[in-house]
């Protein structure tokens, strides 16, 4: 017993003589300064959505293993639209445009609805009509000047979490860290994000000539102003030339035409857009404490 007491007697002494230096207890942190991030890839929470949230940053960062290319992402065009045809000649003789008596023109971007002539052509002065075809109009680029490519570089977004304490499915809850660089408590994992500048322009794109699709559309012809007697009628394609067609004795005084099949082309987008300036260079480094 006295063996046991000694001892007890000398650890006691030993604590007295030792301090133990415990880490400090980590602050808690700010709720009005907390974010979430957003990666790219994170499924239906690409955008800040949290009720009122607010985009705090955003951006392509530097990571190991990802890289830029330092070339033009692809140029794209739109499809090209079916436009109905929009003028009708008429002649004196068997079809001929060298003897045309007057035309029936109802003007660009034409939606088919009843034209009237601004002067109606006399039906016994007219022997033919010719109905022009349907075409397929140009295409446009989708971007005119396309991005420059960021290869397999990742995207990061930063939202404000309003209400505090928000944050979506597959998102990680950060905060800025503390002025002594430390994280917060509950937020130990830190994480570096710096961020890319980029400056460079592509040369712009462009599209070729449009072809394919089926542009079919019935063209009626009338007598009176309002598209209610008809006098004749023709189909006419984008695949086919001008549909020349008898006229009967009746004036011609308005046009209605409607598609049949409305199926846009395509046309081939260049190929050869570059970088032609700019750079793309390290800016801020953004860094975050987060749960997870």
């Amino acid at each position: 017993m006295r063996s046991n007491a000694s001892y007890l007697l000398a650890v006691f002494a030993l604590l007295g003589c030792y301090s133990i230096d415990l880490p400090p207890e980590l602050p808690e942190p700010d709720l009005t300064k907390q974010i979430y991030v957003l990666m790219e890839g994170a499924g239906a929470f690409k955008q800040c959505e949290a009720f009122s949230a607010e985009l705090v940053w955003e951006g392509y960062f530097e990571a190991e293993g990802f890289s830029a290319e330092d070339k033009c992402e692809p140029c794209e065009c739109t499809p090209a639209e079916c436009e109905l045809p929009s003028k009708v000649t008429a002649s004196a003789s068997v079809c001929s445009r060298e003897d045309a008596v007057g035309t029936l023109e109802a003007g660009a971007s034409w939606d088919g609805s009843c034209s009237a002539a601004e002067e109606p052509i006399p039906g016994d002065a007219v022997a033919t009509v010719t109905f022009e075809p349907s075409t397929l109009a140009p295409c446009a680029p989708v971007s005119p000047v396309p991005k420059p490519s960021m290869g397999s570089l990742r995207f990061i977004r930063a939202c404000k979490s309003d209400p505090p304490g928000y944050a979506p499915t597959l998102s990680a809850t950060c905060y800025p860290p503390q002025e002594n660089g430390e994280c917060w408590k509950g937020y130990e994992r830190k994480f570096e994000y710096p961020m890319l500048n980029d400056t460079r322009q592509c040369s712009p794109c462009s599209c070729g000539a449009p072809s394919g699709g089926d542009c079919t559309a019935e063209v009626m012809l009338y007598q009176d102003p309002d598209c209610v007697s008809e006098v004749v009628a023709e189909y006419t394609t984008n695949h086919s030339p001008p549909v020349c067609t008898r006229a009967t004795s009746a004036r011609l005084a308005a046009m209605r035409s409607v598609f049949l099949f409305n199926e846009p082309g395509t046309c081939a987008p260049s190929t050869d857009s570059e970088i032609v300036s700019g750079s793309l260079e390290r800016g801020v480094t953004h860094v975050l404490c987060c749960d997870r």
